[in-house]
C-alpha cells in the first residue's frame, strides 16, 4: 500500500497536528498551522496510508520563494517513503504558485530526505533561550514601540534581510506588537512579534540595532525570551552567549532553487523555523 499525499481537508486537521506532535514538532504546531491555513498562498497537506493520516506538512509561498515547514511522519510509517511524498507534494504546491526557490530548515532526521529531494544546504541556526533574564526596565537609546505607519518601512528592513517578499506575513498581522530602533532619524531594526511563530523576527542594518533591539526585548515582561537565528550572524550569537543564553534545538537552512538575497548577517531572530 502506497502513500496518498493530498490537501488536508478541513474534519482531518486535528488528525494532521496530532501527529506531528507525536514526531516531535512540539504542543504548539497547531497554532503555527494556522498561518497556511489563513494565507492564499499557503496550503497544510497529509500523508495518508490507506485512511489513516500517517503524515503532515505545511507550505508558505511568497512569490518567487516559497517554503516547507512542520513536516512530520508517524513512527509507524517511517522508511515508508512518506517523508519523501510529502516533500515532493509541498514543492509541487509551490512551483505551481509560482515559487522558483523553496526553502526549509531541516532536522538531522530530515536532512537525508531533502537531500534526496535535491536540497542543498545553505548553513546552519539554532534557537536559544535566556537563562538568566535581566531585571529591570526594558529601554535602550533609540528603541521605541512599533507603529502602524512603520509597517512600510518593516517590510523593507526585511526584503533586505531575507532576500524575500514576506508581504503575506505582514499582512496578516494587524498591529503587531513589537519594536523599532532609530538612529540619526532612521529605522536600522524592527522587532515583530506574529500570532503564529515561536519568537520574535528581528532585523537590523548593523551589528549595533540588532544588538540593542535583542537586549531590550529580554527584558520585557514575560517567559524567558526564546529566539532562533542563523549561526553566521556571529555578532548576535556572541551577544547571547555572554548574556547568558544556551542553544536548545539546531536545524539546517536548506535550498532548492536559485540563492535568494539572503543576508543572514542582518539576521537577528527568526519567526520559527517554518517560513524564517
Amino acid at each position: 500500500m502506497g502513500i496518498d499525499v493530498r490537501p488536508a481537508r478541513p474534519d482531518e486537521l486535528d488528525a494532521v497536528v496530532e501527529v506531528l506532535r507525536g514526531a516531535g514538532l512540539g504542543a504548539s504546531v497547531g497554532r503555527l498551522l494556522r498561518f497556511p491555513l489563513d494565507c492564499p498562498s499557503g496550503e497544510v497537506l497529509a500523508a495518508l496510508l490507506g485512511d489513516e493520516i500517517v503524515g503532515g506538512a505545511a507550505v508558505a509561498g511568497f512569490g518567487a520563494t516559497g517554503w516547507i515547514g512542520a513536516l512530520g511522519v508517524a513512527a509507524r510509517a517511517r522508511r515508508r517513503g512518506a517523508g519523501l511524498a510529502l516533500t515532493e507534494g509541498c514543492i509541487e504546491l509551490l512551483r505551481t504558485g509560482g515559487a522558483e526557490t523553496v526553502l526549509l530548515y531541516a532536522t538531522a532526521a530530515g536532512l537525508p530526505v531533502y537531500r534526496r529531494a535535491g536540497f542543498a544546504v545553505e548553513g546552519e541556526a539554532h534557537a536559544w533561550r535566556d537563562l538568566s533574564p535581566p531585571r529591570g526596565r526594558p529601554q535602550a537609546d533609540g528603541v521605541r514601540p512599533l507603529l502602524e505607519r512603520d509597517m512600510a518601512v518593516v517590510r523593507a528592513l526585511d526584503r533586505a534581510a531575507t532576500g524575500e517578499d514576506r508581504g503575506a506575513v505582514f499582512s496578516a498581522m494587524v498591529r503587531p506588537p513589537g519594536l523599532i530602533v532609530e538612529r540619526a532619524g532612521r529605522v536600522a531594526g524592527s522587532a515583530v512579534r506574529s500570532p503564529w511563530g515561536l519568537g520574535p523576527s528581528v532585523v537590523a542594518t548593523d551589528r549595533e540595532a540588532g544588538i540593542a533591539l535583542l537586549s531590550v526585548l529580554r527584558r520585557v515582561p514575560g517567559a524567558p525570551l526564546t529566539v532562533s537565528l542563523p549561526d553566521a550572524n556571529a555578532d548576535a550569537v556572541r551577544a547571547l552567549r555572554a548574556w547568558g543564553f544556551a542553544p536548545i534545538n539546531q536545524a539546517t537552512r536548506m535550498r532548492l532553487g536559485p540563492a535568494p538575497a539572503y543576508e543572514p548577517a542582518r539576521v537577528f531572530g527568526m519567526f520559527n523555523l517554518f517560513w524564517g
